[in-house]
C-alpha cells in the first residue's frame, strides 16, 4: 500500500485559513507528508500532528486575551477543516488513478 501512495508523498497539502478577526487576513502553509502511509492510523497521526504544529505556528494572532484565543482557535479549525478535505480529495484521486490503472 505505502507504495501506491508514493505519488501523493511527493505532493505538499497546502492549508488556507484567514486570520486575525479584525483584518482577516488570509493565511496559507504547506505541511509535507513525503514518507507518511495515509493508509495505516500511525501514518495519518502523524500528518495530524504536523498539521496541528503547522496551523499553531501559522494562526498566531496579534491580538490579546480572549479575542487572541478565539482567532487562533478558528484559524487552527479551519486549518483542519481544510486539510481533511484536501487529504480526502488527494487519496480519492489516488484511488481512481490505481483502479484505471488495473
Amino acid at each position: 500500500m505505502t507504495t501506491r501512495f508514493a505519488a501523493l508523498a511527493a505532493v505538499a497539502l497546502c492549508l488556507t485559513s484567514t486570520a486575525h478577526a479584525q483584518v482577516r487576513e488570509p493565511v496559507t502553509i504547506r505541511v509535507s507528508y513525503a514518507g507518511l502511509d495515509l493508509t495505516s492510523a500511525s501514518g495519518r497521526a502523524m500528518l495530524d500532528a504536523r498539521i496541528d504544529r503547522a496551523s499553531r505556528y501559522a494562526c498566531r494572532s496579534a491580538l490579546t486575551g480572549l479575542p487572541r484565543a478565539m482567532d487562533e482557535a478558528r484559524c487552527r479549525t479551519e486549518m483542519r477543516d481544510d486539510a481533511r478535505v484536501r487529504v480526502a480529495q488527494l487519496q480519492s484521486s489516488r484511488a481512481r488513478e490505481v483502479a484505471s490503472a488495473q
